[in-house]
């Protein structure tokens, strides 16, 4: 009986443990797990002086299992959280054809923990054609065509 109390008591606690976090900004504390559109409202926090008309914004169609592999093309691997988390890829430099320019993958686990890497090329798995765009750079309104 006494280890069927202490069993009870190791996982209560570990119901109340939250995934494991390196790099946490900013966080959320509503219902779990946290939507796509409260996500993205953190990732906003996450760009700092960038302004949204200057930056394509990408995240996942659903929400990555905990510790999955995303693949960056000429660019270590990223594993994603200890536990499901929405990803996000932010091209800071959109209107450049060729890559080899700033870019973040940012992940919001599903308690609304915040990891962020910098890398300078674009994701091949999941690649951005399986990622919904949520932000498109308008910076082409000021061109002056001659």
């Amino acid at each position: 009986m006494k280890l069927l109390r202490v069993f009870l008591l190791l996982s209560a606690m570990m119901a109340f443990v939250a995934c494991s976090n390196e790099s946490e900004d900013y966080s959320y504390t509503g219902a779990l797990p946290i939507p796509q559109n409260l996500a993205y409202e953190l990732i906003k926090q996450q760009l700092g002086d960038k302004q949204l008309n200057e930056v394509d914004i990408y995240v996942s169609i659903d929400m990555l299992s905990a510790k999955t592999k995303v693949v960056s093309m000429g660019s270590e691997d990223i594993i994603s959280p200890d536990c499901d988390s929405w990803l996000f890829f932010v091209d800071e430099m959109p209107l450049i054809a060729n890559w080899g320019h700033p870019c973040k993958y940012i992940f919001v686990d599903k308690t609304g923990n915040v990891f962020a890497y910098e890398r300078t090329m674009f994701p091949t798995e999941p690649s951005m054609e399986k990622m919904k765009l949520l932000n498109r750079a308008d910076l082409w309104d000021g061109y002056d065509e001659k």
